[in-house]
């Protein structure tokens, strides 16, 4: 080869590497961006990934997945949407859904065929399709998802037995769907007939139920038998993960999303070995992978074929929202135990997800390669998504408000320590309409939190006992009183990531905590000393009480903030609020017994 015709080609070559350098920058930046936008906004961040994929993609041409990505953009983009039912079975837990377990079977089966054939039928006499690929675009609509249902059950925060069947329907549908939409695909494009296809879907489930949940518990095993060092559990994690999406694949088409899934589940449900350090590195993980995808086929969206079927997408959107929805709900919850109420909310939560536009790109690409015309599929689907995305996050909040299945806003606080001065503090608290969870690893204080009417933390300080205690009490902050290191170790790291650092208010020297593993810790406000000043007032003789903001004393210490009435919200960063927790010193000192024991 020529020395020039070789410069040529580096240059090709390093120009596209740039290109596809600078699409991958961009995705990650816009995706994140988008994320955290959502989060502030409190809105499914799916409002504004497909929008900014259509921006960066047809709109400014900025990004071009099929060219800059090639043959390789729909095995990642499989392998992503398997990544992210991985960290959506680690959060399937069988102790958790209980009575409504049977709800989730019907739902997942019987419920997706009914939206199947309702979709069907829709699809064939609203668009100039053949019966085949209206029972195609049918299967992709079934499948919801985890990326569109949680952020929606963040937000309304409804009953935990409603929560429970949602999330078990969001994520189990995806694999049903897909393997539903493979055999429609082969009876689309070979002309075989439904039922001599049955035993491809048993197939797909079956293989990927048993390659997953098989590594599964090979991984909890070798976890359990301590044969992995602790700093190769996640990326041990994610490695058979990923191996276990392929290998199910191989053996069959779409089967790997049943085994991620299943692979979650085993690891979620076993008691060999702890997971919950493995969901949270996979829920992290989660986040990108999100974005990413989104962005990506946000990106190869036909905008001017989208207009076109936009109004018919519309027309189809509400029969699923008035029609198909609410005939799955009637059919999967007879003779269960969930209310009218709740049976009602179930209708106002179906979004369609990532899986759904996923695998309609892949789809579309091979009825193209098969000389088939892929007609509409891709444009009708984002549609459908966008939509039931609209009406579904702006309506699930009103509708959980309005049926009442909403559980009560809290704000309670959690406290880490439980010597006899920050009993005081609880009680107070407490007193003023806060519910408190003392943490503690020893008995006798937790005896003494009970003699006082107090809740206390029973369980095993680093287990998910922990996680499931805040979310059932509520706990949007915590508040570390103690200066034991080895319990704020095993406390405040586990609730960190639950309240977010912010809300983390700890009193110590803050080199000491971030040696604790409390990186973030905020020094507890308005004194910086504050546990040796409020506890040597205590033992001189001050008081602890309640006041009303407009009568703080100039030598108050202020220890909580309180603002509203009957759902109180409370601060620890000092600031003024209709009423204060103060310290208050009194005229005369009396005698009182030291607040502090020694540890015994």
């Amino acid at each position: 080869m020529s020395p020039v015709l070789l410069a040529s080609n580096s240059s090709v070559l390093l120009a596209s590497d740039s290109s596809v350098t600078s699409s991958v920058a961009m995705i990650v930046v816009f995706g994140v961006g988008c994320l955290w936008l959502a989060s502030r906004l409190r809105i499914p961040s799916i409002l504004l990934l497909l929008p900014a994929g259509v921006l960066v993609g047809p709109v400014l041409g900025l990004v071009n997945p099929d060219e800059q990505f090639g043959d390789v953009l729909f095995p990642i983009v499989s392998l992503g949407v398997g990544i992210l039912l991985f960290e959506g079975g680690l959060g399937l837990r069988f102790d958790r859904v209980g009575a409504v377990s049977g709800v989730v079977g019907r739902l997942v089966t019987l419920g997706a065929f009914l939206v199947w054939i309702v979709a069907g039928f829709t699809v064939y006499a609203l668009f100039d399709v053949p019966r085949g690929l209206a029972a195609l675009i049918a299967a992709l609509l079934v499948v919801s998802g985890p990326t569109v249902v949680q952020p929606l059950l963040r937000l309304a925060k409804p009953r935990p037995s409603v929560a429970e069947v949602l999330r078990w329907e969001g994520i189990v549908i995806d694999p049903i769907g897909a393997t539903l939409g493979v055999v429609v695909l082969e009876v689309f494009l070979e002309g075989s007939s439904i039922g001599a296809a049955i035993p491809r879907i048993l197939l797909t489930l079956v293989a990927g139920g048993v390659i997953g949940g098989g590594l599964g518990a090979a991984l909890a095993f070798a976890l359990g038998r301590h044969w992995v060092p602790d700093h190769l559990h996640n990326p041990l994690a994610l490695a058979i993960a990923v191996g276990s999406f392929a290998l199910a694949n191989l053996v069959a088409s779409e089967a790997g999303l049943m085994a991620t899934t299943a692979l979650g589940l085993v690891l979620a449900n076993q008691r060999r070995a702890p997971s919950r350090h493995i969901r949270e590195f996979e829920e992290e993980l989660g986040v990108l992978v999100l974005g990413g995808l989104f962005l990506l086929l946000g990106a190869r969206v036909d905008l001017d074929e989208t207009i076109d079927v936009l109004p018919k997408a519309f027309i189809l959107t509400l029969v699923l929202i008035v029609v198909a929805r609410p005939l799955a709900i009637a059919a999967s919850t007879v003779g269960s135990s969930l209310t009218t109420r709740e049976r009602m909310f179930l209708v106002f939560v179906a979004p369609r997800g990532i899986v759904a536009a996923a695998v309609a790109s892949v789809f579309a690409l091979e009825i193209e390669a098969e000389g088939a015309d892929a007609g509409p599929l891709v444009s009708v689907v984002f549609s459908v998504i966008v939509l039931t995305v609209l009406f579904y996050g702006f309506t699930a909040v009103p509708a959980a408000r309005y049926l009442r299945v909403a559980r009560p806003p809290q704000q309670a606080v959690a406290i880490v320590g439980a010597d006899r001065w920050h009993l005081r503090v609880a009680e107070q608290l407490q007193d003023a309409g806060v519910s408190v969870l003392l943490f503690t690893d020893r008995a006798f204080e937790r005896r003494r939190a009970q003699e006082s009417a107090l809740l206390a933390y029973v369980g095993e300080l680093d287990h998910e006992g922990v996680e499931e205690a805040a979310d059932a009490l509520g706990i949007k902050t915590v508040l570390i009183l103690t200066d034991r290191a080895e319990l704020v170790t095993a406390v405040a790291a586990t609730l960190a990531p639950i309240v977010g650092r912010a809300n983390v208010y700890a009193a110590g020297d803050r080199s000491e905590l971030e040696g604790a593993g409390v990186a973030s810790a905020l020094t507890f406000r308005p004194a910086d000393g504050m546990p040796t000043e409020v506890m040597d007032r205590l033992i001189g003789g001050a008081e602890l009480t309640t006041v009303a903001g407009a009568d703080l004393r100039p030598d108050d210490v202020v220890v909580a903030s309180l603002r509203g009435t009957p759902n109180v919200s409370v601060s620890f960063d000092g600031s003024t609020g209709d009423r204060l927790v103060v310290v208050r010193a009194q005229a005369a000192s009396a005698s009182r017994e030291p607040e502090t024991e020694p540890a015994s």
